[in-house]
């Protein structure tokens, strides 16, 4: 059997880094520019900078690689607790990930050449593990959300805190030079782990960022480009859902259709960027004033519709009207200028066999109305025809 000395393992282990850190930020992060990734290289190349450091300094004897090494080896295990946070896009501080890598490389230059020196180690291995482990704790808070994508790193991260952490009991109470220490957490073995932490983890994260680039490539297949809201299609295949769900729950569902007040003239007055403004700006104004449960979508051009969950005709036109005020209080044209009104026609559904086509229409007719009857008001449809706000 071939045993590896503990120089040739750190250059094994600096080479899988380097290669990782190359494949990882050609192939996932230059096409997803996520942050969790940026973490990961972050991690990656910390790894492969503290392996460097610590072959330095066991060949060349440099006196003041392995404390700084200890230090970029911590930062890296917090670049990997940052990644997972930024996952579920938590907060990260990022100077605060400096705090235990400086803490880490005094230490070691205090007690490097005292009869203490291993307290240096100890503290090296104590802060990767407990960076390590946060790491898989916030990849648990994720179980309802991502876990089948997370799963395999999550273990992985556990599996190597718990290892980096039992190591550090076993350095504390054993000593280095114990035969059960060397055999249980000697060098090729704590290399292994962190190799079998490079391999699990970039494998999720590449994983992770091809699931985040499907899904954005979803998100722009039924989202509309200019506003973010649903597209005319996604919109109809959703609202026909909810609508036959609520009609069997006996739900009140409400049916908006909206059209910008006179907008072929912001367009000619202030060009189209301004008239895009205004579009960006009432989809803005819904956004601020439905629930995040109701459906709004760009129906076409300057048109929009809305599903409205448990409401009826009458405050359809209350919340239209909360609509335009929402619009008015953020204008986008320049100052001095009237702020743009959209029109509204409304009609509720309340009887079964009226479908999604059928209650569009007579919203439309009842948008209609709105507009003839001197435009910036909601007209309730059907047999409510009559009914009207400014």
């Amino acid at each position: 059997m071939v045993l590896l000395d503990r120089s040739t393992l750190m250059v094994v282990f600096a080479v899988m880094s380097l290669t990782m850190l190359v494949l990882f930020y050609f192939d996932t992060y230059r096409e997803s520019r996520a942050s969790f990734a940026a973490w990961w290289c972050g991690a990656v190349a910390s790894f492969f900078v503290g392996a460097s450091l610590y072959f330095l300094g066991e060949v060349q004897d440099v006196a003041w690689t392995p404390g700084v090494g200890n230090g970029v080896m911590v930062f890296g295990a917090g670049c990997v607790w940052a990644g997972t946070r930024s996952l579920a896009d938590r907060r990260v501080t990022p100077w605060l990930l400096g705090i235990p890598a400086a803490a880490a490389v005094a230490v070691d230059v205090t007690v490097r050449y005292s009869d203490n020196a291993r307290i240096g180690s100890i503290v090296l291995l104590a802060l990767m593990g407990s960076a390590i482990g946060l790491a898989s704790v916030e990849l648990w808070r994720e179980r309802a959300h991502s876990w089948p994508l997370v799963r395999s790193l999550a273990i992985a991260t556990a599996v190597c805190a718990f290892y980096y952490l039992s190591r550090m009991a076993g350095l504390a109470v054993l000593g280095p030079a114990d035969p059960l220490f060397q055999k249980v957490f000697g060098t090729g073995v704590t290399l292994l782990m962190a190799m079998i932490l490079l391999v699990v983890v970039s494998s999720s994260i590449t994983s992770l960022s091809y699931a985040q680039r499907t899904e954005n490539l979803r998100e722009l297949a039924y989202r509309d480009g200019l506003t973010g809201l649903l597209n005319r299609g996604e919109f109809m295949r959703q609202a026909q859902h909810r609508l036959r769900t609520n009609l069997a729950a006996g739900v009140d569902t409400a049916i908006v259709m909206a059209d910008l007040d006179r907008f072929k003239g912001i367009n000619d007055r202030f060009g189209h960027d301004a008239g895009d403004g205004v579009i960006r700006a009432f989809a803005e104004a819904c956004r601020l004033t439905v629930r995040s449960m109701d459906l709004v979508g760009r129906y076409g051009g300057e048109e929009f519709v809305l599903l409205l969950d448990g409401v009826d005709a009458a405050e359809g036109v209350r919340i239209a009207g909360r609509i335009n005020a929402a619009l008015a209080e953020h204008n986008p044209l320049p100052n001095g200028t009237d702020a743009p009104t959209a029109s509204f026609g409304v009609v509720d559904a309340h009887d079964r066999a009226t479908g999604l086509p059928r209650l569009l229409r007579d919203a439309d007719r009842a948008l209609y109305q709105a507009k003839s009857a001197g435009r910036n008001r909601a007209v309730i449809g059907l047999a409510l025809a009559g009914n009207q706000a400014p």
